[in-house]
């Protein structure tokens, strides 16, 4: 670890352009890396484009610096010297621009995905870590960097979500004291959760309410499952990124091992997520399906399948990865 931090440094002191970039449909981890490592880039006085694909959440785009973000490529991106890409495990997740990130001279892929595809040549991963912010933390720590709030706050962002609010198993001690730290130096707890978690539009909660109607559970009730269709999105004026955390309610219920997200996307594309309690790990059963994630919290998708083949051919086999045939 020492070491890769180490060439990433020195990498970052050589060059003088930089493009940081994260997934698709963007977490607090995502968005907050990214706006943190781009804010100690500018300290260091290089020249830097943040650029993610999809919009940002709503309550995303209040973070320190969210505005610098840009759903498109630069114009120069071919004067890039280096490319930066956080919180993502394989090239393809950043998006369409895949291609021509990926024709950057250098790239430095920063992750803690435990289905991290190494797909850059300097690499720092680390699958034990809360999060990516966690990583960044490091880097930063060992860069001599300024701690103003506005990256206190960003990288606090990403510690806190990613854990889930701290009630994840991958909350530690090493996180909390790193999120200790970041409180001194500025972050606002209570200022972050209240606008992560009270700042809901009618319509999300509409939205909530029908999805949350089609909860059930498998026979031997321990796998729950719910379901988000195009029509629900279009009564309530909603999209498929106002879903987020609603995994968070089926794994909630008692006595629950998995929950299952089934969310129908746009072109024939069904989006399946999984969470899990425990010992259980979903990223194995989401790479049946060629997806991947985190131990507890993972993802495929289908492509020309109806939702319910979507649906029967996901839950046998969580049925059978759960009870080990």
């Amino acid at each position: 670890m020492t070491e890769k931090v180490q060439e990433i440094t020195k990498v970052i002191d050589e060059h003088d352009s930089f493009l940081v970039t994260t997934h698709v449909r963007p977490d607090g981890d995502a968005v907050g890396s990214v706006l943190a490592m781009g804010e100690v880039l500018e300290q260091k006085g290089k020249r830097v484009e943040l650029y993610c694909q999809d919009e940002l959440l709503p309550w995303q785009k209040t973070l320190p610096g969210a505005t610098r973000i840009s759903s498109s490529l630069p114009d120069g991106i071919g004067e890039i010297e280096v490319g930066i890409v956080l919180d993502c495990g394989e090239l393809s997740r950043i998006g369409n621009n895949n291609d021509s990130i990926g024709k950057i001279p250098v790239l430095i892929n920063i992750d803690h995905h435990l289905t991290n595809r190494p797909f850059t040549a300097l690499r720092l991963a680390d699958t034990e870590a809360s999060s990516t912010s966690e990583l960044l933390y490091q880097l930063f720590i060992a860069s001599g960097i300024k701690w103003t709030s506005s990256v206190c706050t960003n990288l606090y962002v990403g510690i806190f979500t990613d854990t889930g609010s701290f009630r994840f198993s991958n909350t530690n001690g090493k996180c909390l004291e790193i999120a200790s730290f970041l409180v001194r130096n500025g972050a606002s707890p209570s200022e972050i959760a209240q606008k992560i978690y009270n700042t809901c539009s009618v319509n999300r909660i509409q939205l909530l309410h029908k999805v949350l109607g089609t909860l059930k559970l498998t026979a031997q009730g321990d796998i729950s499952y719910i379901t988000a269709t195009r029509e629900m999105f279009e009564k309530t004026g909603t999209t498929s990124r106002d879903t987020e955390d609603f995994i968070n309610f089926p794994r909630a219920i008692n006595n629950i091992k998995i929950a299952i997200f089934f969310r129908e996307e746009e072109n024939g594309l069904t989006n399946v997520s999984f969470r899990s309690v425990g010992k259980i790990n979903v990223a194995k059963l989401a790479g049946l399906f060629g997806g991947g994630g985190h131990y507890n919290a993972a993802a495929c998708r289908f492509h020309g399948l109806a939702i319910d083949e979507v649906k029967e051919k996901v839950l046998k086999a969580a049925n059978d990865f759960l009870h080990g045939k």
